[in-house]
């Protein structure tokens, strides 16, 4: 069963049937104490820079870039996208797929942050030309 974890150093959250050994983020060993989903979630360390729409799609290409799918070619529906995923974090706090709704349960909710797990959904897998959702990302 996972659990959440939490390094005493650094505050760093790790989700899993058990803690990391030695922490990504501080490098100390031995450092995770289990702590309660309510916990993990409302532990949010403060970002030294906002993370903007280009910054956004800088990683969603990098993530891509390393798939056998890529970011849609047409600029004007990425943008459209881009500005539904940022006005779903400034209105329920994550990058929610812009198309999909969400329904007020975390855990359910989660499986509908960009990128969310396309490969799966019958409009990517069961197409030859294949694209998410709502079309940010398409096959290659």
């Amino acid at each position: 069963m996972k659990k959440s974890w939490r390094c005493f150093v650094c505050n760093d959250i790790h989700y899993g049937t058990k803690p990391p050994e030695v922490c990504p983020t501080c490098g100390v060993r031995h450092a995770y104490v289990e702590i309660s989903t309510e916990e993990a979630q409302k532990i949010r360390l403060p970002s030294s820079a906002p993370f903007t729409k280009d910054d956004f799609r800088r990683a969603i290409t990098d993530f891509a870039s390393r798939n056998a799918f890529r970011v849609n070619a047409d600029a004007e529906r990425v943008e459209t996208l881009l500005e539904g995923i940022f006005a779903n974090e400034a209105n329920h706090g994550l990058k929610y797929c812009p198309c999909r709704l969400s329904t007020k349960d975390f855990a359910e909710d989660l499986k509908i942050i960009c990128p969310c797990n396309f490969l799966i959904h019958e409009t990517y897998a069961g197409q030859e030309k294949g694209e998410c959702w709502c079309g940010l990302f398409v096959k290659r």
